[in-house]
């Protein structure tokens, strides 16, 4: 098991979420209420998918593996990288408390800056963390991390993530927009 592999299709469930998200911050913009009960499953499959089990993995098992070497070279890159998990858990925390209250101007900046982070973000994991991972790690420590990937919290991913992902699989339609409209929204 490759950890790109795991960590690119990671990547692309955390992107359908933000497309959701995009989707209701792109009503909310427009005037519509926001449906507390579809916003509430976004966060929780961002808290609960993207932020606990994806970012959690990286930083337990990818990036102490990369901080094996003797120079410590990867630490400021993925010192950087931790940052930026922490600047999305702050947002992730913004837009939860701007469902609970109804606060629909902090619900947009919320979304609108953890949309833009998360996108940047993933975009650096594709083309910085993953080449570095193929070229920093041995083939035996990348097949023993990518499995060590593909099982982290396996009991939560059996209990928990099937439902998440089912959920999005369902608000997907309902708030998808035009590839156009995304430009507008968050730049």
């Amino acid at each position: 098991m490759k950890v790109s592999e795991v960590l690119k299709e990671e990547h692309r469930q955390i992107l359908r979420a933000l497309d959701v998200l995009e989707g209701m911050a792109v009503r909310v913009s427009h005037g519509e209420a926001l449906n507390k009960t579809d916003a509430r499953d976004v966060v929780a499959l961002l808290n609960g998918f993207a932020d606990r089990h994806h970012q959690g993995k990286e930083e337990a098992i990818l990036f102490p593996a990369l901080l094996q070497d003797r120079n410590q070279k990867n630490h400021e890159k993925l010192c950087g990288l931790i940052f930026e998990h922490d600047q999305e858990r702050s947002l992730a925390g913004g837009l939860e408390e701007a469902v609970e209250t109804n606060n629909a101007k902090e619900f947009l900046f919320c979304a609108e800056q953890l949309i833009r982070k998360t996108r940047a973000h993933i975009d650096t994991e594709d083309r910085v963390l993953l080449a570095l991972a193929d070229s920093t790690l041995s083939p035996i420590d990348r097949d023993r991390v990518g499995t060590e990937l593909r099982d982290f919290d396996r009991a939560w991913q059996d209990r928990v993530l099937a439902r998440l992902l089912k959920r999005l699989d369902e608000l997907e339609p309902e708030y998808r927009i035009p590839v156009s409209a995304r430009k507008v929204v968050c730049g």
